[in-house]
């Protein structure tokens, strides 16, 4: 796990100037977004979703990926059969060794297994899945019941589909699922379209350009979407296989893998539904990476298309200090290694 951490921030420094990797004691590479105060969105907007969306008034860190198995399964090892709303991925880099086994869920024998993207965790599951992050990883079971979101607001009216899901996290949180604001921001604004520090441009796709992209694996394009491999092998190519591929702010994977939870609510007709965001493996249209392709869905259920990617605040000036010391440590040991023997290469798709 050094040498690929290693590998992520020298890549983000090569190819994302403007974004910095951080290290983090929930285990994931953080990017933070400024830019406060940004100008929202002002079209195109074929489906009328996200018009008037995405200035944020404050700076906030999401992860360069999605979550991943290694991430997900230290998380599902602790808590699986002992908490309810806590639902089975669908689609992940690990197996169920069976009841009475330790740990039960064990990595899956596949080449990079543990960098799979995590798929079909309820909205309500990655809720807790952040409440733990934010009560510093703790194996006790109330780690996951309150922190991000309170667990005992999860339900819904008698006889009705309306949920009773707190709506948003709350205010002192450390990590928490972003903001349909923070996703799209993300993922589509950019801050230095004209010069360092000069934003007001929003793009189209999630790879600073207005032309669609191309949907093939490793190599051949530009996001894990719109396309099947033998033997399932799209589920299996893992996150940060396209480097070049990259929002204005650094972040990996936007398109393609599994689309995203947000904690935004919307109600449609007399329903309320959390925001998703993104395209997924089996999205094959042209042009569904585009900013406005926006879905809906229901907290509680699961579902082989959807994921997860963290967001959290901005640490204090001593965790920065910290970050910045083990961000050295890891580029000397790099250097240390050789550049062949650290890194272990990825796949380049076309830029």
């Amino acid at each position: 796990m050094q040498s690929r951490l290693c590998t992520s921030l020298s890549a983000l420094a090569l190819f994302a100037p403007c974004a910095v990797a951080q290290i983090d004691p929930s285990g994931i590479d953080f990017v933070t977004i400024g830019a406060v105060n940004n100008p929202a969105y002002s079209g195109p907007d074929f489906n009328n979703t996200v018009t008037g969306r995405g200035s944020v008034p404050y700076e906030y860190r999401i992860g360069r990926t999605e979550v991943t198995t290694s991430q997900w399964l230290e998380f599902y090892n602790l808590f699986y059969g002992r908490v309810p709303h806590l639902t089975a991925p669908v689609r992940w880099g690990a197996f169920d060794r069976g009841q009475g086994q330790s740990p039960r869920f064990a990595l899956s024998n596949f080449p990079d297994a543990d960098l799979f993207p995590v798929s079909g965790p309820s909205w309500r599951t990655a809720a807790m899945f952040c409440n733990w992050l934010h009560n510093d990883k703790s194996t006790d079971l109330s780690a996951v019941m309150n922190g991000a979101y309170d667990v005992s607001t999860f339900g819904y009216e008698p006889g009705t589909s309306i949920f009773t899901d707190q709506h948003t996290r709350h205010p002192d949180a450390k990590y928490w699922i972003p903001s349909l604001d923070e996703w799209i921001k993300a993922g589509f604004y950019d801050p230095n379209h004209g010069g360092q520090g000069v934003g007001g441009w929003w793009w189209n796709t999630p790879a600073t350009t207005n032309v669609p992209l191309i949907h093939g694996p490793p190599g051949q394009g530009q996001a894990n979407t719109g396309f099947l491999l033998p033997e399932d092998g799209h589920f299996r190519i893992p996150l940060g296989a396209y480097p070049y591929v990259q929002s204005p702010w650094g972040l990996l994977d936007v398109a393609g893998a599994t689309t995203e939870y947000t904690e935004t609510v919307r109600t449609v007709g007399g329903e309320k539904l959390r925001r998703v965001a993104g395209t997924h493996w089996t999205n094959a249209v042209t042009g569904v990476d585009a900013i406005y392709m926006i879905g809906d869905e229901f907290p509680s259920l699961p579902s082989l298309f959807y994921g997860l990617r963290v967001a959290a605040a901005v640490p204090g000036p001593g965790s920065v200090v910290a970050i910045a010391v083990s961000l050295a440590g890891c580029m000397l040991r790099r250097r240390r290694c050789g550049a062949v023997s650290c890194q272990k290469p990825v796949g380049k798709a076309t830029p």
